[in-house]
């Protein structure tokens, strides 16, 4: 599973002490069964989910490619991914018979994102100063920035060439790719 996630927050642009440790917290949010309060009626627990869903994805990746999944290459990895998100995964039909497949895609998906945008270093990358505590916000009003926060900035970044993560960039119309305008550009 670390390598899924690993896939679905990649984080190779950053160095290793300061990759955000997404699946620690993904773990220990699974071992002490901390739930979102609901469970739909075609899932098991999360913990279950978790366990059925790492199995498929091995499956996959013996049956695609007669190795592991940690062990594939970027694309190989997208691709099992991506046949995931779309609900049309190539094998381990009999393991995922077991649960809702798009909703195990949602659960996934929201626990990474959860686990990243929790963290302090992603605060940094989005610009968001931290809880308004002690100080307290003085400028809401036009979306001025607080005098301790840093001017945005553009940066360039394109996709490795070996991953599939540009496809629907390139697919898209160009009235996709615009940035909103609250952004300033930098997103």
């Amino acid at each position: 599973m670390e390598a899924v996630v690993d896939r679905i927050i990649p984080q190779e642009d950053r160095i290793k002490s300061r990759r955000i440790p997404i699946f620690p917290i993904l773990d220990e949010r699974l071992f002490v069964n901390r739930i979102e309060g609901y469970r739909y009626e075609d899932m098991p627990s999360d913990q279950e989910a978790y366990r059925i869903g790492a199995q498929a994805i091995e499956e996959t990746a013996q049956a695609l490619h007669q190795t592991r999944f940690a062990d594939l290459d970027t694309l190989q990895q997208e691709q099992i991914l991506q046949s995931i998100h779309d609900a049309k995964p190539p094998a381990a039909h009999q393991t995922w018979s077991r649960m809702n497949i798009e909703r195990f895609w949602q659960l996934l998906i929201s626990d990474c994102c959860n686990a990243y945008y929790a963290h302090p270093w992603a605060w940094d990358e989005i610009g968001f100063g931290g809880p308004a505590y002690p100080r307290g916000y003085m400028r809401l009003e036009r979306g001025e920035p607080e005098p301790w926060e840093v001017k945005e900035q553009r940066y360039a970044w394109a996709a490795p060439a070996d991953t599939i993560s540009d496809l629907h960039q390139q697919q898209g119309s160009s009235a996709d790719n615009q940035t909103h305008a609250g952004q300033g550009g930098t997103h």
